[in-house]
């Protein structure tokens, strides 16, 4: 397991943060894997289908993507798949070599929101024990919170979507280095480990030793504090 992450239970997350742990365990099973027989029946995993199912396409892109369309012309909608959230792409730079992204994701499962720029995608080669040398897709840096060059970008799509979803609230990048424990999503790779953020989006990225954090791991977390939450976790060096 990577370094950089750590381990919370659920009771653990109740105590520092009551509605996201509440939200997570309306919608997933603690304790029973993808494997168990009452998975899929559970009361949260059908009602998440049936939101997924739901998901009108057309409003998200008449709605926040057109709004946003008005000031980013390099724009899509990169929703895929059976996944809680809505999410899309805009592109700040792009050469034959690498590209750099803003990747936006808003939840369905919970009015929560988040930002990260995604700065040098480029391909690197790497030694796989079975296939060989091959080429995969690395990520230099992630920008988690309004800072240097991508500060205007960053806010103006935080803006955006503070306007559109009313009481949205946003999740600092602090949520994807927490891992829960006896956490399974329906949409993750079969034991592959899920954290708080993982919960209520599925990202593009996921964070590696070689990557750089830039910004405010817990930017706005302040927000998300309930009365009778001591709303800490413990900082991660980034």
């Amino acid at each position: 397991m990577n370094d950089k992450f750590l381990n919370i239970s659920i009771d653990d997350l109740s105590d520092s943060f009551s509605e996201i742990s509440n939200c997570i365990k309306k919608y997933y099973p603690i304790g029973l894997t993808r494997e168990d027989e009452n998975y899929f029946s559970y009361s949260g995993i059908v009602a998440l289908n049936e939101i997924i199912k739901k998901n009108d396409e057309k409003e998200w892109n008449i709605g926040l993507l057109e709004k946003l369309k008005l000031d980013f012309h390099e724009i899509s909608e990169t929703t895929a798949g059976l996944v809680p959230n809505f999410s899309g792409v805009i592109r700040l730079n792009n050469t034959f070599e690498s590209r750099t992204e803003l990747h936006f994701y808003k939840s369905l499962i919970g009015n929560y929101f988040t930002i990260e720029v995604l700065e040098n995608i480029h391909l690197k080669e790497i030694s796989h024990p079975v296939f060989g040398k091959r080429k995969t897709w690395a990520i230099e840096n992630i920008v988690v919170s309004p800072v240097g060059e991508y500060e205007e970008v960053f806010l103006k799509v935080y803006q955006s979507i503070v306007e559109k979803y009313k009481g949205v609230k946003f999740l600092p990048y602090i949520f994807d280095l927490y891992n829960i424990n006896n956490l399974d999503v329906p949409y993750k790779s079969n034991n592959e480990v899920v954290t708080i953020a993982g919960a209520f989006f599925q990202k593009f990225s996921s964070y590696e030793k070689s990557i750089t954090i830039i910004g405010d791991i817990n930017y706005q977390i302040d927000r998300l504090k309930k009365d009778g939450d001591n709303g800490k976790l413990a900082q991660t060096s980034h």
